[in-house]
């Protein structure tokens, strides 16, 4: 009995998981023709895959440099080293990978906080956590513009204009929050210690937590000291921007690398926003299968699709499901080798590992908002 109870209870939390798995391997057994699958791989160019993963390289690094800007105008007195931030964003970047719930930001607070503190250099987790928020809104309002270019260009499917929608009014959201929240910083620092200076034992349990709850808020707060400088503004925009064109970039050498170069430019941004649409928020570990879907289908259907197991006539360039999926594969591959195999060298060399990561980084956080 404990054992269908058991097998109940893993069906309900995973049934999202387990529907988009039974999707794709409904579309492997029906649509795909493995012996073009595998000749799809053989015939991969090489070389554009190693121009690929250096452009996924180029976009991590600047966007270290984004981050690096925010975090020490924040930290005038504890500046961070570029490898320190470096492997605290591999690191997210590997939790990300391979834990379905984006820890990979509070992996980073913990992991670049650590590291501070081995250094000499203490640093409030709020704060850092706070800079982290920031730099993902800068990500997120150029993904955006990213995103109204292709919807203004191509026809995307009705799920991506929608998604495009929410990320764009979230992108909004967080921008304008912040803003205001560094607008109004000095008044809740000092609201927070006026309130600190009062706090007494025969206070209410719900005063106590709005203390507490104004304390977070105010060192959350340091984190945006940057919108205070417009060159800075400028310079994150401009480091945040050439990152997106970097990924973009490995997207168009990926679709080279699988001779795909054909849906040019526009193929690659019709996927590069797909994908991040798509793992906004992830359900899969790595986002298998979101992934895929996210990819295969929209390539098949926006440039033609070949009878399943066909190829596509000589005078007729167009993309039919086994090759979209050889591509799929791969372009994750490409990616992932980045966050896994560069994030796990990270993470060696940090002395930690992935289960102490996940639980360090949540009892840290719970033990500053405490």
């Amino acid at each position: 009995m404990n054992v269908v109870k058991m097998a109940v209870r893993f069906l309900i939390r995973h049934w999202l998981l387990l529907s988009l798995l039974a999707i794709l391997a409904y579309v492997l057994w029906k649509q795909v023709n493995y012996s073009q699958l595998l000749s799809t791989f053989a015939g991969v160019s090489w070389l554009f895959v190693g121009l690929a993963i250096l452009a996924n390289l180029a976009s991590i690094l600047l966007k270290v440099a984004s981050w690096k800007i925010i975090f020490d105008f924040s930290f005038k007195k504890a500046p961070a080293r570029w490898r320190d931030l470096t492997s605290a964003l591999m690191i997210g970047f590997l939790v990300n990978a391979l834990v379905p719930a984006r820890m990979g930001e509070l992996a980073r607070a913990y992991v670049i906080s650590r590291r501070q503190s081995i250094s000499g250099q203490r640093v409030s987790r709020s704060t850092v956590f706070g800079t982290i928020v920031l730099e993902r809104v800068f990500d997120g309002f150029v993904l955006a513009m990213i995103i109204i270019y292709g919807v203004t260009r191509m026809n995307l499917p009705g799920w991506a204009d929608r998604g495009a929608i929410v990320l764009l009014a979230v992108a909004v959201f967080f921008g304008a929050a912040l803003i205001l929240l560094e607008a109004k910083r000095e008044s809740i620092a000092q609201s927070a210690a006026a309130a600190a200076a009062s706090h007494r034992e025969h206070h209410s349990w719900w005063k106590k937590q709005m203390t507490r709850l104004k304390g977070i808020v105010a060192r959350f707060s340091e984190g945006q000291q940057v919108l205070r400088s417009p060159g800075r503004v400028i310079t994150i925009l401009g480091t945040t921007t050439a990152s997106w064109m970097s990924q973009l970039t490995a997207v168009f050498m990926s679709l080279n690398a699988f001779h795909l170069g054909f849906t040019g430019f526009l193929g690659a941004v019709l996927l590069l926003i797909l994908i991040n649409v798509a793992g906004a928020l992830p359900a899969t570990p790595g986002n298998v299968g979101i992934f895929q879907l996210a990819t295969v289908i929209p390539l098949a259907i926006a440039y033609g699709s070949a009878p399943a197991g066909q190829p596509c006539l000589p005078d007729f360039k167009c993309i039919n499901e086994s090759t979209a999926l050889a591509f799929s594969i791969g372009l994750q591959a490409i990616e992932g080798s980045i966050g896994l195999g560069v994030g796990s060298a990270f993470l060696l060399r940090e002395g930690l590992n992935l289960k102490q990561v996940k639980r360090e980084s949540i009892r840290k956080m719970e033990g500053e908002l405490r």
